[in-house]
């Protein structure tokens, strides 16, 4: 019998990365404490180039239209291409910087301190509110009085204490104690700075190596897997980078343009907190299908208890502004990025939402979609190797009848 190396090398191999693999499974086990610690160490580390990567991510579709923009308009009939490439990718980044600074710069110089001030006014107004409450409660448990003894006591604590509470000024000490402690925290303000500017920095020289970053991953998928297995995982990361980006920074803008029409129109109809609504409808409506009522559902809250009527107002503006989105601009801006059925939308929201909270809800439907992508791939290659059709409507006339499928 002819002693085979290369196969008794393989299986060295593999029993020594088993081994491996067992002994690190075995440590994250019993030492999950250290090994959680370690890697939240690890994240405070390269935290900066993650922030980096995801902020370079989301700027890129803005470069790339830019540099398109600017070769086309700029450098159309340039006599040396690679340095007018070099030019306009630069001068791309550059205008997308400062396309993020003034954003920033609307936001915080406009839009903060009317936040702050429609918080401070809730604060000031939280008293008059649990007042407001308590004589609600005192005229129901008047007329009908077996509900106000079983629920007196209770109510009347909590009235109590609610009432102290605000009108001790604890909320505004506890307030001023949080402010203080943080403005004393130098240490911790410098080094969140320092993250912030490497985080900047970072992105910068992610952008401005995207193509090259791109390429040196293709040439690494193709080192590693065959040719055909290789060209799949592209593919498969291609249709991922198209449902994450389109999907999301689409929803970003779409988000931000349906705030900034509210902020206009609150302010046009008077509403009070006008600020304040306009932000929480314009960051809830990052989340699909659910985004528009958990952004109403505060609204109607606070300006419940200032003017009732308005309420009204409030609910008919937020539903034409949801109709308006769901069927012109939204569909304008997204077109159709992921193209998943409703249910699954709603479905990939509860599921993943449940997991990851707000995140998950943003994430859920372009990951589901990457999900059934793989999934849709997988079955049809499946039923290729066995001659059978991979359209659904070969299978609507019911389960059993090959005949029927084979033909």
């Amino acid at each position: 019998m002819k002693f085979d190396l290369k196969r008794y090398v393989a299986l060295g191999v593999t029993l020594l990365c088993v081994t491996i693999l067992g002994i690190i499974i075995y440590f994250c086990i019993g030492k999950y404490g250290a090994f959680i610690n370690a890697v939240k160490a690890l994240f405070g580390i390269i935290s900066p180039f993650i922030y980096g990567g995801a902020l370079a991510y989301v700027l890129s579709p803005l470069c790339n239209k830019f540099e398109a923009e600017i070769m086309n308009r700029c450098f159309k009939n340039a006599a040396l291409k690679t340095r007018a490439k070099k030019i306009s990718e630069r001068l791309a980044i550059l205008l997308a910087y400062i396309f993020l600074a003034i954003i920033i710069y609307i936001f915080m110089r406009l839009v903060m301190p009317q936040v702050i001030e429609s918080l401070k006014s809730i604060i000031n107004i939280i008293p008059e509110w649990i007042t407001t409450l308590y004589g609600f409660y005192l005229d129901i448990a008047e007329k009908y009085p077996d509900v106000g003894q079983t629920l007196n006591v209770y109510v009347q604590n909590v009235y109590n204490g609610m009432n102290s509470f605000f009108q001790s000024g604890e909320l505004l000490n506890k307030g001023m104690s949080i402010l203080s402690s943080f403005s004393t925290s130098i240490v911790s303000l410098v080094n969140n700075s320092i993250n912030v500017i490497v985080a900047l920095i970072a992105s910068m020289y992610m952008l401005a190596s995207r193509k090259t970053f791109k390429a040196q991953f293709k040439k690494f998928i193709y080192a590693v897997f065959k040719k055909n297995i290789a060209e799949a995982v592209i593919d498969e990361l291609r249709f991922v980078d198209m449902s994450f980006s389109g999907f999301i920074i689409g929803k970003i803008i779409d988000s931000f343009i349906i705030g900034i029409i509210a902020l206009v129109v609150l302010n046009i109809m008077k509403m009070p907190y006008a600020a304040l609504l306009a932000m929480i409808i314009g960051v809830t409506n990052i989340i699909p299908f659910f985004g528009p009522i958990v952004g109403a559902i505060p609204g109607v809250i606070l300006i419940l208890f200032t003017s009732p009527i308005k309420t009204v107002y409030f609910i008919i503006f937020v539903f034409c502004l949801q109709q308006f989105d769901g069927n012109i601009l939204g569909p304008k801006i997204l077109g159709d990025k992921v193209g998943i059925p409703s249910f699954w939308v709603l479905f990939s929201i509860i599921v993943f939402g449940s997991i990851w909270g707000f995140i998950g809800m943003i994430i859920g439907v372009p990951l589901f979609a990457v999900i059934m992508d793989i999934t849709a791939k997988f079955v049809n290659r499946r039923l290729s190797k066995k001659g059978m059709p991979y359209d659904t409507e070969s299978y609507m006339s019911g389960l059993g009848e090959e005949k029927n499928l084979n033909k």
